[in-house]
């Protein structure tokens, strides 16, 4: 409580309670299969630069087993990683840093693959914004919300009562399903996206970048 940390949260316990803090680096549960759990409300998380020595980069919150609630987040390529059993709530998802060597992608939130509903994602009344320039030849935002079928199907996510504002990305939400560029794209189930606002971009565009 009313901490400055100036390194990565890795949890390794349950019911952990962060409160009116400020990290710098990610808090992150990596495995779901362990009783892990935290809950971080009223802070910040600043993810860390991007660049050529860190252009995997870090994201700011994540990914299993959480509760964030009035956070805001900045740096990183992502603010928060929803992967599985999660709920984000009255956040602040913004300012991706720049990186400078061209690679990577970011995002505000990306969804997951709870595997039924009562142990799924909710991104509930936030503001978020992808911002991050592009660099080329493939920096920059792919879009606020990302749902992309890499590892499992996309689903069991509610997405509610959110502002995207407009992006720098290609997009304003990837949904969960896509052409089939990736192995789950025709998967997602069970995604719900209910009262959100999405902002209209410069030139009235849905998005402002790469189109």
């Amino acid at each position: 409580d009313s901490k400055r940390v100036d390194c990565h949260l890795d949890i390794r316990a349950k019911n952990v309670q962060i409160r009116n803090s400020l990290v710098n680096g990610h808090v992150w549960i990596d495995d779901p299969g362990p009783d892990y759990s935290f809950t971080i409300t009223d802070s910040t998380v600043d993810a860390g630069p991007v660049d050529s020595r860190h252009n995997d980069g870090n994201r700011a919150i994540g990914s299993s087993h959480f509760t964030a609630i009035r956070v805001e987040t900045v740096r990183g390529i992502s603010g928060v990683f929803c992967e599985y059993d999660c709920t984000v709530r009255d956040s602040w998802i913004h300012g991706q840093d720049k990186d400078e060597s061209g690679l990577s992608h970011m995002s505000g939130i990306r969804l997951g693959s709870g595997p039924t509903p009562e142990s799924g994602q909710r991104i509930v009344h936030n503001t978020i914004r992808c911002d991050a320039p592009d660099v080329p030849p493939d920096a920059g935002c792919s879009a606020d919300i990302t749902g992309y079928g890499d590892f499992a199907p996309i689903q069991n996510n509610l997405v509610k009562r959110n502002l995207l504002l407009w992006t720098t990305g290609g997009a304003c939400a990837y949904g969960g399903s896509g052409s089939g560029a990736k192995p789950y794209d025709f998967d997602a189930k069970n995604n719900r996206w209910i009262d959100n606002i999405f902002q209209r971009g410069p030139g009235n565009r849905g998005s402002g970048g790469q189109g």
